[in-house]
């Protein structure tokens, strides 16, 4: 019962945490978002972000050189094992976008996939 417990407990950490990675900046600021990559796999899997914003991935590779790729935004980078590497841009335009792994690193590397999602932005209120 303690396991359980103690598992309930670290889930409910880890909910908390990825919540706060991917919350929303005042108008102005830039947008941070911590994800990790590691053996066919990104962590967020899936991202939220506004059309307009500005948005800072830290991405950390934590087993192996591995590469994040958005060929519809011109971004590629390699990731270094253990080193965090940013990838800024502003999302400006709406719709969903998949990220891959650009580093051949292993044979699930093709599955190596995530999203993007880029909310539209909330039109102005017209003025009178």
């Amino acid at each position: 019962m303690k396991k359980i417990a103690l598992y309930l407990a670290f889930s409910l950490l880890a909910m908390a945490a990825l919540a706060l990675a991917q919350e929303a900046p005042k108008p102005g600021e830039v947008r941070k978002i911590q994800m990790t990559a590691k053996k066919y796999e990104y962590s967020p899997k899936e991202i939220r972000v506004k059309q307009g914003e500005r948005v800072r991935l830290l991405i950390t590779a934590t087993d192996r050189k591995h590469g994040f790729q958005i060929k519809e935004l011109g971004i590629k980078v390699e990731l270094e094992k253990d080193k965090a590497t940013p990838v800024e841009f502003v999302a400006d335009k709406a719709g969903e976008y998949q990220f891959k792994c650009s580093v051949r690193c292993g044979f699930g590397h093709g599955g190596m996939r995530g999203t993007l999602i880029v909310e539209p932005a909330e039109p102005k209120p017209m003025s009178k």
